[in-house]
């Protein structure tokens, strides 16, 4: 009886114990397939994945981040210091062919003085059509650059259109006082479509070529921390998995894993050579920024006065509205100020149209004209403001010699080298997979 009841308490106890590690998913068979990434093997897939991630990432860095390094270089902000004189000349000779558009209008067309007007506005255009002409040339590799000079060159043609309709009003049959309201009006017109699309054009132009030597610091900061930071957290990370291989593996180092690491450390000094230069150019792009804002402002500026220019030729023309363009004279703040004109001598302009005084008209257009004390007082504001512009470009000129030069760029080595480290970790691994297998 004794025997009986020890036997039957063992085999309750064996039904008791199989029970609980079958109600137990963390021990035992079965649970392997419902956690398979608990193994040792699926692990040493995951960590294969990630490396490759962080291997690819770093390699595309490599490729990538040597535009951005090149344009910290001494040679890349020439040539886009350049470029930008070149917008420049655009812009202003834009601003100063519509100054004397205007003129052109200030006269009957059978006056003295009228043909020398006319000549005048040709040749401003030719100058024009001339410096796009030579920029179009010049930005044959660059088609974003190509497609906006060429936007300006068919607004230009727009502008040349109404000028051109204007001058055969002017000209045309019809009494001389219609003639030149109608005129005035195509006039206006052109004036209006060049201040607002041919000068917007030109600045976006000017924007453009400059934006290397404004902005090319701020997007280098990035790429400089991404080449150097990516290397690093891909060393980190083969370091991270070699020793995770080391405590699981019986204390063997993984010579592939080590090749890797290898190839990582050189991908890290090809980097460092590759931006050797931005400490240099780091503490001296900031003087050539701000001297490329003074530009920006000076041309800006001298576009205004021009623009005023024109709006005292339109409003002394035989204009439909000369009070508007008083207006739009006061609005660009010309008076009084460093590099403005002496308003004082345009008193009597605005009203010689409507004046009933004899030679009225003809004193008001001897003062605006370039002997006159309103031209003159024009004259000395645009050639402050033009010698403004020769010294700035002198100034940039200066700080682009200072930037150090851009040394030899290694993104190509330093992809096939961080190739070669993928490798490594592929054979590396599947060797410590194999073992488990």
């Amino acid at each position: 009886m004794t025997v009986r009841v020890e036997a039957g308490r063992r085999a309750e106890t064996s039904t008791t114990t199989l029970t609980r590690g079958a109600a137990q998913p963390g021990r035992g068979g079965p649970s392997r397939w419902r956690d398979p990434l608990r193994t040792t093997p699926a692990r040493i897939v995951v960590h294969g994945f990630l490396l490759a991630a962080l291997l690819v990432a770093t390699a595309v860095v490599a490729l990538r981040a040597g535009g951005p390094a090149t344009t910290l270089g001494e040679r890349s902000a020439a040539t886009a210091a350049r470029t930008g004189t070149s917008a420049r000349q655009i812009y202003v000779g834009l601003a100063d062919a519509d100054v004397a558009a205007s003129a052109v209008f200030l006269l009957p067309p059978g006056a003295d003085r009228a043909a020398g007007l006319k000549a005048d506005y040709q040749r401003k255009i030719h100058e024009v059509e001339h410096a796009l002409n030579a920029s179009m040339g010049a930005a044959v590799d660059d088609p974003d650059r190509l497609a906006k000079l060429a936007a300006i060159a068919a607004r230009l043609q727009v502008y040349q259109r109404i000028i051109s309709d204007a001058l055969a009003v002017a000209e045309g049959p019809g009494t001389v006082a219609n003639q030149g309201v109608l005129a005035s009006a195509y006039a206006r017109e052109a004036s209006h479509y060049l201040s607002t699309q041919l000068l917007t054009a030109a600045q976006a132009l000017w924007d453009y070529d400059t934006r290397l030597l404004r902005e090319a610091r701020v997007d280098a900061r990035w790429w400089v921390a991404a080449s150097l930071l990516m290397p690093l957290l891909t060393l980190a990370a083969l370091g991270a998995v070699q020793w995770w291989l080391w405590r699981r593996t019986r204390r063997r180092l993984n010579a592939g894993l080590l090749v890797a690491s290898a190839g990582v450390v050189a991908v890290l000094a090809l980097a460092v050579a590759s931006w050797s230069h931005w400490p240099a150019a780091d503490s001296r792009f900031p003087e050539l920024e701000r001297a490329v804002d003074a530009q920006s402002a000076t041309q800006q500026r001298l576009g205004t006065l021009l623009a005023g220019r024109a709006d005292v030729y339109l409003g002394l023309g035989a204009s439909v509205d000369p009070a508007g363009h008083h207006e739009d004279f006061d609005d660009r703040r010309l008076c009084g100020v460093p590099d403005g004109v002496d308003c004082a001598t345009l008193t009597a302009v605005w009203t010689a149209r409507q004046s009933q005084e004899p030679d009225a008209f003809r004193r008001a257009m001897d003062a605006v004209l370039d002997a006159g004390p309103a031209g003159e007082s024009f004259d000395a504001a645009t050639a402050a403001l033009t010698n403004r512009l020769d010294e700035g470009d002198k100034v940039v000129a200066g700080h682009v010699d200072r930037l150090p030069a851009t040394p030899r760029q290694f993104g190509g080595l330093a992809a096939w080298v961080t190739l070669l480290a993928g490798a490594g970790v592929l054979v590396g691994l599947r060797q410590r997979l194999a073992e488990y297998r």
